[in-house]
């Protein structure tokens, strides 16, 4: 009979039956053990019988091989869509993933609290609902309007981009023609490194009276002025705590002057609750409120509002003007119906969304805006139509 030897596939004429000691290969000269298998009946004396020694079927292949293979089995007996079977609207973009159902519950519960935060806040009177419905354009640069319009970017989460949504829209009402002052109130100091410049001097040198203000600002682009942060803003943060009175004033009592150059100062917070935080809240008139459209940065609104409401008792005036949706991609179905929840709680205060662009996260690595660095980008589109939203 003939036998294949099962390491080097080489063919020889063995007698039959086989030797009990097995038989050695022609070809890698191993021995093997030379067996009929139990299911091949015994072949007439005339015919050649063919010994073939293979390893059961898919006990070798690797977990992912398996899980493909059980894949297109499952597809494979799926029944196809009839033809007339098509839905009759449009499902929209394709979805990448479906929202996982933790989050989906950890994010109906931050919206929950965000409810009960509103329904808890008293009523405005008409005129003042009409005025948070409706942001206040920017004032002309006249010398009957020397206070500039002070707006706010802060959520006590971090990773919403507020630098981001600060920079770009200092930068966009800067090319609208308005004297802007970006001040960074972060200890990390990122505004700067965004911007491509490496001031001397910054907001705490300003503050401590160590420079003046034209030492202290620092030009970053056309009508563009940069007040840096940084880690000396620790610093100032004891500063204001050793005040026996009147430290959540410090930094509003400090930058008052500066209004009479600007038309527009744009404050860019870090995250969490601290003295510096309370003081931004007593500075500034707007707060803009970017949100990620996910569950922890919804929780983390939902308690910045209580802090937010804590202060405003001692400042009626402030204004939660502004609610930006960041982080929106319009492929998964979680951040969208998230934007839709926002919209509706908040339809006189929601912004233009700012969709997830790449292009966002490289621009600082190069110093530049996004207006610079790719200005027919989604992420500029979307910043231009923000600053045309909030500059009215």
């Amino acid at each position: 009979m003939l036998a294949i030897c099962p390491f080097c596939r080489a063919r020889q004429e063995v007698p039959d039956p086989a030797p009990a000691a097995g038989v050695t290969c022609i070809g890698c000269h191993r021995r093997f053990a030379a067996r009929r298998t139990a299911a091949q009946p015994a072949a007439a004396p005339a015919e050649t019988a063919i010994l073939r020694i293979e390893r059961p079927h898919g006990v070798f292949d690797r977990p992912a091989v398996v899980a493909q293979r059980v894949a297109a089995v499952a597809t494979a007996a799926a029944p196809l869509p009839r033809a007339d079977s098509a839905p009759e609207d449009d499902p929209g973009p394709p979805l990448l993933a479906e929202p996982d159902a933790a989050e989906e519950r950890a994010a109906q519960a931050a919206l929950s609290a965000i409810r009960r935060q509103i329904a808890a806040t008293p009523p405005q009177p008409a005129q003042q609902a009409q005025q948070a419905a409706q942001p206040a354009p920017l004032p002309d640069p006249t010398p009957e309007a020397p206070t500039a319009r002070r707006i706010g970017v802060m959520l006590s989460k971090g990773g919403v981009g507020k630098t981001t949504t600060a920079v770009n829209l200092a930068a966009a009402l800067a090319m609208a023609g308005r004297r802007t002052l970006l001040i960074d109130a972060d200890t990390q100091g990122q505004a700067a490194y965004a911007l491509g410049v490496s001031p001397q001097a910054g907001l705490t040198e300003f503050v401590e009276g160590l420079a003046d203000a034209d030492e202290a600002l620092c030009p970053a682009r056309d009508n563009l002025w940069l007040l840096a942060g940084g880690k000396a803003l620790a610093g100032l943060k004891r500063l204001i705590t050793r005040k026996d009175f009147g430290g959540e004033r410090t930094l509003a009592d400090a930058l008052a002057p500066l209004d009479a150059r600007f038309d527009v100062a744009v404050v860019d917070c870090a995250p969490g609750w601290d003295a510096l935080s309370v003081n931004v809240l007593f500075y500034v008139g707007e707060v803009l409120v970017p949100v990620a459209l996910e569950a922890m940065s919804l929780q983390g609104f939902s308690e910045f509002l209580q802090s937010f409401a804590a202060v405003s008792r001692y400042r009626p005036e402030l204004s939660l003007s502004h609610i930006v949706p960041t982080f929106l991609d319009k492929r998964v179905r979680g951040p969208a119906a998230l934007h839709d929840e926002l919209a509706a709680l908040y339809p006189g205060r929601i912004c233009p969304p700012i969709r997830y662009n790449v292009k966002l996260s490289e621009a600082p690595a190069e110093g530049k805006t996004i207006f610079e660095y790719a200005p027919r980008s989604p992420g500029a589109r979307d910043y231009a139509a923000l600053a045309r939203h909030v500059g009215g």
